[in-house]
Order: C-alpha cells, then sequence, then structure tokens
C-alpha cells in the first residue's frame, strides 16, 4: 500500500519527482548488471525524504480515519437532507466515506443540469463543487458544517426548480457535458496513407 500512499505525499503534490520501479524479483535482477537503466532524477533524494516524511504523518495521525469521519458526516448529512426535503428519489450521496460522489437521477429532468444548476448555485456559496467530496485533512467539522448549510439552501432551490420544470431556466450558463462521450463521425483509427 506505500505506493498508493505516496500518490498522497507532500513530494507529489508539490511537484518534486517521484517514481517507483518495480516487477517479479527475476526481472527485476536483470538491473544488477544486464540492463542499463538512467533515470533524469536517479540521485534525487529530496522527494524520497519528503515521501517517507508524508507516509510517516499519515500513519501517525491517522489520516484516513479522519478522512472516512469527516466525509461520513458530509455524506450522511447530504443524504438526510435529500431525505428532509423529499427529494431522495433523485438525489443521493454515495461512496467511500472519503470520497463520495453526488448523483442526480432522470426522473427528476437532465441529470447534467440538476449538477449544473447544483454546481453553480454551490460556487456561489464559496464552494467549489463538481458532483464529488474529495476530502483533505486539512477539512474541519466548521468545514463540513458550513458545506451542509449551503447544501440546505442549494437543495431546497433545486426541489423549487424541479417542481416548477425550471431547472434549465435558472442556469446561468450552458450545463456541463458528460467528459466520456461519442462524438459523430468520429473515426478511432489512424486514417490511411495515401
Amino acid at each position: 500500500m506505500v505506493p498508493d500512499l505516496a500518490c498522497y505525499s507532500k513530494a507529489c503534490a508539490n511537484g518534486m519527482p517521484i517514481a517507483l520501479l518495480t516487477g517479479r524479483r527475476d526481472v527485476m535482477s536483470l538491473f544488477e548488471g544486464d540492463v542499463f537503466f538512467y533515470t533524469t532524477f536517479g540521485g534525487e533524494a529530496l522527494s524520497l525524504a519528503a515521501a517517507i516524511a508524508t507516509i510517516q504523518e499519515l500513519i501517525e495521525k491517522d489520516v484516513p480515519a479522519y478522512l472516512a469521519e469527516k466525509g461520513k458526516k458530509l455524506k450522511e448529512g447530504y443524504n438526510a437532507l435529500a431525505a428532509e426535503l423529499g427529494i431522495s428519489g433523485y438525489t443521493k450521496c454515495t461512496g467511500y466515506d472519503c470520497r463520495s460522489m453526488v448523483s442526480f437521477d432522470a426522473s427528476a429532468g437532465n441529470p447534467l443540469e440538476l449538477k449544473s444548476y447544483v454546481q453553480q448555485e454551490m460556487i456561489k456559496r464559496g464552494i467549489l463543487w463538481s458532483g464529488f467530496h474529495n476530502m483533505m485533512y486539512s477539512h474541519t467539522d466548521e468545514d463540513v458544517e458550513y458545506t451542509l448549510k449551503a447544501y440546505r439552501e442549494v437543495l431546497g432551490l433545486l426541489k423549487a426548480a424541479v417542481e416548477a420544470k425550471d431547472v434549465t431556466g435558472r442556469l446561468k450558463g450552458k450545463p456541463v457535458e458528460a467528459v466520456f462521450r461519442k462524438v459523430s463521425n468520429f473515426n478511432m483509427k489512424p486514417a490511411k496513407a495515401r
């Protein structure tokens, strides 16, 4: 699990180079003399020191448990608000406690328009939102409560827009689009040489 933790290290976050070359023992033993390899930052040790320090901090402060605790409050809080407002039939928050996602069901309208409207209103309240919660160690109970307070307002607005069948009319711009979508007449194969 150390390579996964290293991806979250301060070294990675600060743009310091860090990588891992690994494989079966019989293959890796070839690098002891039979195979020449070179890396640009081969002698650079600062990134490794930063990664080790970060991993130690993750362990000592039990960061995964902290992220799960804060994320669970946010996920369960969102779902409780949706239930309280009577909109849990078309929106819910699911996923791991440390990284959850808000989804919208087509029964209430175009899911991307619903998402766009929530995004627009969350941003108005100072929360950069794109449909998921990616918890960080710097998030506090106050941050979670502020986010839930914003959700209370925004989900109320969403409910009103859905009931009025006017989500699109309340958008200030174009709705977000699906990231992965089929584009007509798009050919994945390279053009043949003529």
